[in-house]
C-alpha cells in the first residue's frame, strides 16, 4: 500500500448522502478541507452499498431521495451486524418538522435510527459541531496536533 494510500485510510471516513449533486460536492470539499476522507452517495441503495465497502465513521443522510429514501437506508444500515449499531447516522432535511435548531430528531427521525439531525441550510460551524461531537479528537482538531 503506498504511503498516500495509508494515509487515506487512517483518516475518519465520513459517507455524505445526498441526491443533490452541489451539495453532496460542497460537503465533500468542507469535509476534506477538515481532513476527513469522504465518500459519497446520490441515493440510499447506493449509500448502504458504500457503507458495507468503505465502513465510514460517521454519515450525513438526506432524507428525501429516489431509489431508496434516508429512512429505509438508515435502517437498512443499522441492520447490518459489522457496521450498523455504531456508526452515527446524520439526518440531513430541509423538512423542519424532523427537528430543531437544537438538534434534538423527532421520534420519527430518532426510531429509525438516526443518531442526530441537522437542518437544511447550515453552515460549516454546525457541521464541525456535529463532527466534533461524534469523532472527537479526529479531523483538524487532531491533524493541528
Amino acid at each position: 500500500m503506498s504511503q498516500d494510500a495509508a494515509g487515506d485510510k487512517a483518516r475518519p471516513t465520513v459517507l455524505v448522502v445526498d441526491d443533490n449533486a452541489e451539495l453532496r460536492a460542497l460537503l465533500m470539499a468542507w469535509l476534506g478541507q477538515l481532513n476527513y476522507r469522504a465518500v459519497e452517495a446520490a441515493n440510499g441503495s447506493t449509500a448502504v452499498t458504500v457503507a458495507v465497502r468503505e465502513h465510514p465513521d460517521l454519515i450525513f443522510m438526506d432524507l428525501h431521495m429516489p431509489k431508496m429514501d434516508g429512512f429505509a437506508a438508515a435502517k437498512r444500515i443499522r441492520s447490518l451486524a459489522n457496521l450498523g449499531s455504531h456508526v452515527p447516522i446524520i439526518a440531513v432535511s430541509a423538512d423542519d418538522e424532523l427537528g430543531s435548531e437544537a438538534r434534538q430528531p423527532t421520534s420519527e427521525v430518532h426510531n429509525v435510527g438516526f443518531t442526530d439531525f441537522i437542518p437544511k441550510p447550515f453552515s460549516p460551524t454546525q457541521l464541525e459541531d456535529i463532527l466534533a461531537h461524534y469523532l472527537p479528537q479526529t479531523g483538524r482538531a487532531a491533524a493541528d496536533k
